[in-house]
């Protein structure tokens, strides 16, 4: 069940809160991989244990991909509810994000929008826009959570349909730019995000100009070959912020050895740790000056705070007042 603290809580309170606490823009996956031979559900709770101690004061999100554990049966659903468990255990501000890329219509859609967002609990959820609003709106209702739609996504074949030529008022634009321009009328709730892959920068720097104050959820980075650099460049809003970026595999293969084994438990947490570490420092490198020494200054406050005992609740409440949210 939720807490009543987290239940009053948005998504994006908790990502402004955990972005400048942890001075970050990265969200980590949590995709247990077969080629890291985690041979049951118990393993891979005690795996995603590891990373999120390894990363939970780097990361500004996490994001666990729902196909992994459904896959795994109920074993596997049961390892997701414990490892949302263990991400609220050790940062109750930080959000969670279930990457379910749902899409129905009528009481499915309704039964979605339930489960990922009331029985689990997730901050916020990414759906597929394919079927209308129709799909969207049960997501869309729950206005303290955040959706993200599918608009142009990270995989080469995504161009089949994403990149198809439409005329939609008399102009002739690519599909992911119309979804783009649907996404900003289905924001009514100002709850509304996009997925964009690091693969396509310039297709990134469109979706900018069309959504200019829309969150990007952004894989594609490391292993699917996304430049950070590109990616930074092309996705800042006017105050150089307005997206995340998600890393999964790069940071979870760090802890494999050379004969495809798993890193005994202290040395896979410190090699993940470096690996994400690194990452957040090289987006935190391409954003705007002004916004690197505002992180810096306030993740210098929070360490204080913990240093001196005092509460979450206090770094919440002065990081709403500049969230802009």
């Amino acid at each position: 069940m939720p807490t009543p603290w987290r239940s009053k809580v948005s998504f994006f309170e908790k990502l402004a809160i955990a972005s400048r606490k942890n001075s970050s823009l990265l969200c980590v996956g949590l995709d247990p991989d077969p080629q890291m031979k985690l041979s049951n559900a118990d393993n891979v709770v005690a795996f995603n244990s590891l990373i999120i101690k390894a990363t939970v004061d780097l990361a500004c999100a996490y994001k666990p991909n729902l196909a992994i554990y459904e896959s795994m049966g109920i074993e596997g659903l049961s390892a997701l509810q414990e490892t949302l468990n263990l991400i609220r255990q050790a940062d109750p501000c930080i959000p969670i994000i279930g990457d379910g890329k749902r899409g129905d219509i009528g009481t499915c859609s309704t039964a979605y929008a339930k489960t990922l967002l009331e029985d689990y609990d997730f901050d916020a959820v990414t759906v597929n826009p394919y079927m209308g609003s129709d799909a969207l709106k049960p997501f869309l209702e729950h206005k303290e959570k955040g959706v993200f739609v599918l608009c142009r996504t990270s995989n080469p074949s995504g161009m089949q349909i994403q990149e198809l030529m439409v005329v939609r008022g008399g102009v002739r634009r690519p599909l992911y730019q119309i979804v783009a321009e649907l996404a900003l009328s289905w924001n009514w709730n100002r709850n509304v995000g996009l997925v964009v892959g690091a693969t396509y920068p310039e297709q990134i720097s469109r979706v900018r100009e069309i959504c200019p104050d829309m969150l990007f959820l952004i894989p594609g980075v490391g292993v699917q070959g996304g430049s950070i650099e590109k990616t930074v460049r092309s996705a800042a809003d006017t105050q150089g912020e307005g997206f995340i970026i998600n890393v999964s595999r790069q940071i979870m293969y760090a802890a494999k050895t050379p004969i495809g084994t798993r890193s005994k438990d202290s040395e896979a947490m410190r090699k993940m740790r470096h690996v994400a570490r690194q990452l957040r420092d090289e987006i935190n490198s391409y954003l705007p000056s002004s916004l690197k020494k505002n992180l810096k200054q306030i993740c210098q406050s929070h360490e204080d705070q913990a240093n001196r005992g005092e509460s979450y609740r206090q770094t919440e409440s002065s990081v709403m007042a500049t969230s802009g949210r």
